[in-house]
């Protein structure tokens, strides 16, 4: 059946765009590893060593005899003062881009006459990108950043991100900061810092954290230059509401948009996760929108539409993540 196409006649020729959201991801992950002329890359991560005592060949103590041996049994000016020495060895993680999506719109030219030209291909493109490619592209970034799409082999970090269940209970403006607090102590007891760290937080409960006498406020921090999306700090840690819908216990998936979880370990709502930039990647390899004038079979516009990425924590690194969870409705 072919496509219905409402003809404007004496109507107004506006439409009412839907409400969209801009990414609230872009710029805000790490941009270290480059997939030009590739699909896929191989991270590698160099694995310390851990001191040993010095071993001093010769003790005062007792006129300068030699004393003491090393694990191999050397003595005296042999000995292996440093230890024993050993390769430095590595680990690799290969990361491919599995994400390939594309779309393709025609814009009928006696239609858009008809329609008073409120079908402009420009704005048509605007809207296919701000209402469906941005929004599928952040959902599944952090699906896979929170474990939710993943796997130990789609992706082996999901079981090395700190998780904790917070209960069924919804978070209020009284314990919300608190459990931030709790999110912050976590990753910097990894032994990392969360200078570069930004906390991805429902509207709902981003609503509640605004109630928070505890909470730097939006309306303090005016005179201050806010990266695009973040809405504040707590403890150090930019604060960045999501829609609701983005935190929910669902994957991404081109067909509905949505489906059920694939991780049985993972079978909560997020209520809010706090992420390093410097552990999570975002690589698009391809991200062409393009706009056809009168290409063959077509009198109009034809408009595709294509992005190939992905979305990727390092594994070495996973425990830069932190997930609150609750219990899904």
């Amino acid at each position: 059946m072919p496509d219905v196409i409402n003809l404007a006649s004496k109507y107004s020729k506006k439409i009412v765009d839907k409400f969209y959201t801009d990414s609230v991801i872009l710029g805000k992950t790490s941009n270290e590893y480059s997939w030009d002329g590739v699909n896929s890359i191989n991270v590698y991560t160099l694995q310390t060593v851990a001191p040993v005592d010095y071993l001093r060949p010769y003790d005062t103590s007792t006129s300068g005899h030699i004393v003491g041996s090393n694990e191999s049994g050397q003595t005296g000016a042999s000995i292996a003062r440093y230890g024993n020495t050993v390769e430095v060895q590595d680990t690799i993680q290969t990361l491919t881009l599995s994400q390939d999506k594309a779309v393709s719109l025609s814009v009928d030219k006696g239609n858009n006459t008809q329609q008073m030209l409120i079908k402009n291909a420009g704005v048509v493109m605007a809207r296919e990108l701000r209402e469906q490619f941005v929004p599928m592209f952040d959902k599944y970034a952090l699906a896979r950043w929170s474990g939710q799409l993943a796997s130990t082999t789609t992706a082996p970090w999901y079981n090395k991100i700190q998780v904790k269940k917070d209960g069924s209970s919804a978070l209020t403006k009284s314990n919300i900061v608190e459990k931030i607090f709790d999110g912050v102590t976590a990753i910097r007891n990894a032994e990392t810092d969360v200078n570069d760290a930004y906390c991805y937080i429902g509207e709902t409960l981003f609503a509640q954290l605004l109630q928070s006498t505890e909470f730097l406020d939006v309306d303090k921090l005016a005179e201050r230059n806010l990266e695009n999306g973040v809405m504040g700090k707590v403890r150090g840690v930019k604060i960045v509401p999501v829609p609701d819908s983005y935190l929910l216990k669902t994957t991404y998936d081109a067909s509905s948009n949505v489906t059920a979880l694939n991780n049985p370990n993972l079978t909560e709502d997020v209520n809010f996760m706090v992420v390093k930039k410097s552990v999570v990647l975002t690589p698009t390899k391809i991200k062409d929108a393009k706009v056809h004038q009168d290409p063959p079979g077509i009198s109009g516009a034809l408009l595709e539409v294509r992005w190939l990425y992905d979305a990727f924590v390092l594994n070495t690194k996973a425990k830069g993540i932190y997930v609150s969870l609750k219990k899904a409705a």
